[in-house]
């Protein structure tokens, strides 16, 4: 990018401000360059409140502290959830780079002086707001949000470092969600700014043969549709016919090149061999004449959007022509109408429809930039990180393993995650519709503060320890195989409690000491899970002991008391 030319993205984020907080923000400094940057850098912590904390843009704006002795904060604001939000935003006019480690360590020392309560460090326009400060900090349901907001890419690691030793001194056993750090660049601020600026909707007629249709809990039509409709549907509207889809056309795939086989050489038998397309829209009507056999119904349907099948109407729009279309290829199709439940019960739709090509939560951690920003580090020292569906050519780990990883670091005193991670590690991904896109699970396995070298070194450790108890396996019989064979998550999580030291180390590969540690400590905690699980009539398998976080909880106890007893 030639020098002082700002990327597209941030052109537009700005005349969005302008829009919004022009002659309402006024920015300061001593001359129009530096009076239009601080305009944008306390602009956008007003827009960020506006879209993360529900704020009103009057409350966004009065949430500015910036100034003198503001300690590193620029906005404060507490939210009716008693959610302190804390944000320190960097306007750069590039578009790209980082925040320098000395603003990020002087923002840490202000959320720390805040969480302290030591008011007396701020200045004025921060003391008007103690009064809802010390409500939602002492309430005992607080929760602290500080938030990096600024123009620029993902953060490095020696930034996510000093958010992340704060946020282990001031999360407590009793309270672990209490901080959580964010780091919000521009391509979050991008991705906000395109959902408010959605297309019109789409409106269409469209027409069905051997109908039916069912009312309630909400209205819906089936039939036989024909390819050509779907095709003229794609060719009109393009990419926007699949807006609430969370993947457009994957190209080709194996089921692709089957339906792209079918509608070439066997399209008589397309209805037959094809899943169908599901549609979500806001309502469907009857229009034109009205058939009482319902063989052929002709519907304006509004809003209209394909939520499964994409895959199919993008193969028709690519491979049926006249000679074909000639076949007539006919396609089940299904049109739920969900009106004002679009947001939660078409989310639902939308995941639990989608299985022709098949996809779950886990897909949507490519939508998180900080994926993207620890697969870039780790790449540059020659560490492939997969974090989306695909292949790469080199593969270290992929995002699964890492949750598996990281559900063991992580842990909990029930030990839930353990045995989620266990049971099904996609659903550590799991969303909460109408939210955002991973729900509290996610956030607190992959946080804002993780490093890229932390993440391989959990990795590393794990996969360690997996070879570890392979190798076991393969010298066990009975009962002990059983046990070596499932115990991974739980002999992860408590090998990590015993050599935590090891994880907080400046290189990225473990050293061979460090590896012959992991494997020593594995292999002796393996033997006394094995003695200790021996000593419960659990009655039950291993297998499910393994998964159940009740026996999980009773066995990491008396393992953890040998342990002691060593």
């Amino acid at each position: 990018m030639a020098d002082g030319v700002k990327p597209h993205e941030l052109i537009q984020l700005c005349e969005l401000l302008d829009a919004r907080f022009g002659g309402r923000i006024i920015g300061t400094g001593h001359n129009e360059i530096d009076r239009e940057r601080n305009f944008y850098t306390k602009s956008l912590a007003a827009y960020f409140l506006t879209q993360a904390a529900g704020a009103s843009d009057d409350d966004a704006i009065q949430a500015s502290i910036d100034g003198g002795q503001d300690h590193g904060i620029d906005s404060v604001y507490v939210d009716s959830t008693q959610t302190v939000w804390l944000i320190q935003s960097k306007y750069k006019d590039a578009g790209t780079g980082e925040v320098e480690l000395a603003e990020v360590g002087k923002f840490v020392d202000g959320v720390k002086d805040l969480a302290k309560q030591k008011y007396e460090r701020f200045n004025h326009h921060l003391q008007a707001k103690i009064p809802g400060l010390n409500s939602a900090l002492d309430s005992g349901v607080a929760k602290v949000k500080a938030v990096l907001t600024y123009t620029g890419g993902a953060l490095g690691d020696d930034k996510r470092r000093v958010m992340s030793d704060l946020e282990n001194a001031l999360n407590q056993p009793a309270d672990p969600g209490f901080l959580r750090f964010i780091n919000f660049g521009l391509a979050s601020f991008h991705r906000v700014q395109l959902d408010e600026h959605l297309p019109d909707p789409i409106t269409a007629e469209i027409t069905l043969e051997n109908y039916g249709h069912i009312n309630e809990p909400y209205l819906c039509y089936f039939g036989s549709i024909t390819g050509a409709q779907l095709k003229s549907l794609k060719v009109d509207y393009g990419e926007k016919l699949f807006d609430a889809n969370i993947r457009h056309f994957q190209g080709d795939t194996v089921v692709n090149q089957d339906i792209s086989e079918t509608i070439k050489n066997n399209p008589e038998h397309f209805f037959y061999f094809n899943n169908g397309v599901t549609f979500i829209c806001d309502a469907i009507r009857p229009i034109g004449p009205r058939d009482d056999t319902r063989s052929t119904g002709k519907f304006r349907v509004e809003n209209l959007s394909v939520i499964n099948g994409a895959q199919t109407v993008s193969s028709l729009a690519i491979d049926l022509n006249e000679e074909n279309q000639e076949s007539n290829v006919k396609v089940l199709a299904t049109f739920i109408a969900l009106d004002a439940d679009l947001e939660e019960f078409g989310g639902k739709v939308t995941r639990f429809r989608n299985n022709q090509n098949a996809v779950s939560d886990i897909d949507f951690a490519a939508l998180d930039e900080n994926q993207i920003q620890w697969a870039q580090t780790l790449q540059q020292s020659g560490v492939f990180y997969r974090y989306k569906s695909g292949e790469l050519d080199q593969e270290d780990f992929d995002v699964e393993t890492a949750a598996k990883a990281l559900a063991c670091w992580a842990g909990d005193s029930e030990c839930n995650l353990i045995a989620q991670a266990k049971k099904d590690a996609k659903k550590l991904f799991s969303r909460v519709a109408g939210y955002e896109a991973h729900g509290s699970t996610y956030h607190h396995l992959f946080k804002d503060s993780l490093q890229a070298r932390q993440l391989w070194r959990i990795v590393q450790i794990h996969q360690l320890i997996r070879e570890s108890l392979r190798s076991d396996a393969r010298q066990a019989s009975g009962v002990d195989k059983e046990i070596t064979t499932n115990s991974l998550m739980l002999l992860s999580h408590i090998v990590y409690l015993k050599i935590k030291q090891h994880i907080d180390h400046n290189d990225l590969k473990l050293s061979l000491a460090q590896s012959n540690i992991v494997r020593t400590t594995a292999q002796s905690i393996t033997q006394i899970v094995i003695a200790e699980y021996k000593k419960v009539d659990w009655g039950k398998t291993p297998a499910a002991v393994f998964k159940n976080a009740s026996d999980l909880k009773t066995l990491k106890g008396v393992v953890m008391a040998a342990l002691a007893n060593a």
